[in-house]
């Protein structure tokens, strides 16, 4: 399993990060954190790579 962070001072910010990180199709997302800070938004995506993509994700 790995993680991946993202921070934002915007909600729309952080979600174009996000969402464009969720669209590699070789990752299984297992889950994600979103915790409620005061001056940012932040997400934490739990993922695994797939087999065919375990060489090609770092």
């Amino acid at each position: 399993m790995r993680v991946k962070t993202f921070y934002g001072w915007s909600e729309k910010g952080m979600d174009k990060k996000v969402n464009e990180f969720l669209e590699d199709t070789t990752l299984e997302i297992i889950d994600i954190k979103f915790p409620t800070p005061v001056f940012y938004f932040c997400a934490m995506v739990m993922y695994k790579t797939t087999a065919y993509s375990k060489n090609s994700i770092e």
